[in-house]
């Protein structure tokens, strides 16, 4: 079982390791952002989960680092309303699993673990999206009970995106 954390300061040096080896592998993922100045980035998550300061367009959510055992493996957010552009391209959930852990079944761990927290904050159902080219994150939504709606083009990432929504 994975543990969720909200980020604090004493982790710093695991959420730069963590971004990091995404850097290395040429990718980014969900809070990649303004990670290499971490007061920055861990304020902005912060004013995220307090749902204050927030730049336009983003929403109240919270991040969580995700820990097997000792090690950060993976981030899960979770926003607790959509705007007509989430609603489209971007869902309540986000997650990603750093590249040397992936194909181990954490993705689908995350997930659904995700979706109990998701729960517990009263949710009846939840939006989840991946690109149309995201075999491995569409198979974790589907291990999930994912429903597909639609396929959307989003045009300012360049990208079709699968909308599933996953009823609790």
């Amino acid at each position: 079982m994975l543990s969720f954390v909200l980020p604090t300061e004493a982790h710093r040096k695991d959420v730069l390791a963590f971004y990091a080896e995404f850097e290395k592998s040429n990718e980014t993922c969900i809070g990649y952002g303004d990670h290499a100045d971490f007061d920055k980035w861990l304020c902005g998550m912060h004013n995220r989960i307090a749902g204050k300061n927030l730049p336009e367009g983003y929403v109240r959510e919270n991040f969580y680092l995700c820990y097997d055992k000792d090690e950060l493996v993976g981030v899960f957010n979770l926003k607790f309303e959509l705007t007509p552009f989430l609603f489209n391209y971007g869902g309540h959930i986000g997650y990603a699993v750093k590249p040397s852990r992936r194909n181990k079944g954490l993705a689908t761990q995350m997930l659904r673990q995700g979706l109990e927290i998701s729960k517990g904050f009263g949710f009846e159902k939840v939006l989840v999206l991946c690109d149309d080219d995201n075999c491995a994150s569409e198979k974790v939504i589907l291990k999930n009970n994912g429903v597909f709606e639609n396929k959307l083009f989003d045009a300012e990432e360049n990208v079709f995106v699968k909308r599933y929504w996953i009823y609790l």
